[in-house]
């Protein structure tokens, strides 16, 4: 008895040593993966407040975000839901119209003393049954195909027949010279080959001037020949007028009824005419001018791009944009006076030259006229 006593107190100091080091060990400053001593972490209860109102606050942020992509999604459903809505309504509303109808339709056709609402029935009814009797009773009536009024399609070649007056502004780029035209202006008249294409004949008119720039006191040698070797005499004016027919064709990129945008070429005859407009007076140097003239005539090629905008049925106006140039040089050329008598005739004639081969850049606005 005594020795378990004893070994009940020897049991009892053993656990009370370990149960010690164990609250130790618990007690001890925590150690990081590296073996040192974490730092303590100084709170309070303010600050516990602080970070559970920013945690609180993220979380609502997250929730109004979720909340505001979900009213975006209910107004686009609602706006879809709108329009689904009143179509069905004006659905509905003409459904019952056209019941109501047949319904009212029925009623007067069954009645034996229909009212004066059930007249615009039985007068329909009437004329139809009177229509079906006369067709049945005169089978044999032909219809003449004169009184009946067919539409325009376009189908079918020289239809449609168009007047297009036009006007505008071209200008004229050559090597050395840009001249812009006083006056451009033309009338077409066109028609269709079918739907898509059309062809025409146009007749088309340009008049410019320009001075003698190459060939004035400012520029040229006051010993030289010519009418204006007295330094500081500015040059003659010089007047050039155009006139020619073409034939073109074009092709419609879309068959609208309003908007008709194409694109066309063509070519064409030209007859040009240029001169010096004062031939009369006497120059500072006391010569007389000299009747100094160039005519030639010289073809064309021409590309466009435009648009035909109908108002009516039978009025429009037309906007387009064309490219012009001589085809090589020109076809025969006649001049006043010789270039030996005339000193300024080589110049009439290098400059016609490059007119004829320029660039011609153009935009015209004109009218549709059908017929």
């Amino acid at each position: 008895m005594k020795t378990k006593s004893i070994l009940l107190l020897a049991l009892s100091m053993s656990f009370a040593t370990a149960f010690a080091q164990t609250e130790q060990v618990l007690n001890s400053d925590p150690i990081d993966v590296d073996g040192y001593l974490a730092e303590k972490q100084v709170t309070d209860h303010e600050l516990e407040t602080i970070k559970n109102e920013i945690r609180k606050q993220k979380g609502e942020v997250v929730l109004n975000k979720e909340k505001s992509k979900g009213f975006k999604e209910l107004s686009k459903t609602t706006e879809k839901l709108s329009e689904t809505t009143e179509e069905y309504i004006d659905d509905k509303k003409d459904a019952q119209k056209d019941i109501a109808e047949y319904n009212a339709k029925i009623k007067c056709l069954m009645e034996e003393n229909p009212t004066k609402d059930c007249d615009k029935y039985i007068r329909n009814r009437d004329r139809h049954e009177d229509e079906v009797t006369v067709a049945q009773a005169a089978p044999e009536v032909a219809i003449s195909s004169t009184n009946v009024e067919v539409a325009s399609t376009g189908e079918n070649p020289f239809e449609i027949i168009k007047l297009l007056p036009y006007a505008g502004g071209t200008q004229y780029n050559g090597e050395i010279e840009q001249i812009e035209a006083e006056i451009s202006a033309g009338l077409r008249l066109e028609s269709n080959i079918n739907k898509r294409f059309s062809m025409g004949i146009g007749f088309n008119y340009a008049q410019l001037k320009t001075e003698d720039f190459a060939n004035n006191g400012f520029n040229s040698n006051p010993f030289a020949g010519g009418y204006y070797g007295f330094y500081g005499a500015k040059g003659r004016e010089i007047q050039f007028n155009t006139m020619g027919i073409d034939l073109y064709g074009k092709f419609f990129i879309t068959n609208g009824n309003r908007f008709r945008p194409y694109v066309g070429a063509g070519l064409g005859y030209n007859r040009s005419n240029m001169k010096y407009t004062n031939n009369s007076q006497f120059s500072q140097t006391g010569y007389q001018f000299g009747d100094e003239g160039y005519k030639t005539s010289y073809a064309t090629g021409t590309f466009m791009m435009g648009s035909e905008i109908m108002i009516t049925e039978k009025v429009g106006i037309n906007l387009e944009g064309a490219y012009a140039t001589g085809l090589g040089s020109s076809l025969s050329s006649q001049n006043a006076q010789s270039p030996i008598n005339s000193p300024d005739q080589s110049r009439l004639r290098q400059l016609g030259d490059e007119i004829i081969n320029a660039n011609a850049l153009s935009i015209f606005a004109g009218m549709v006229v059908t017929f």
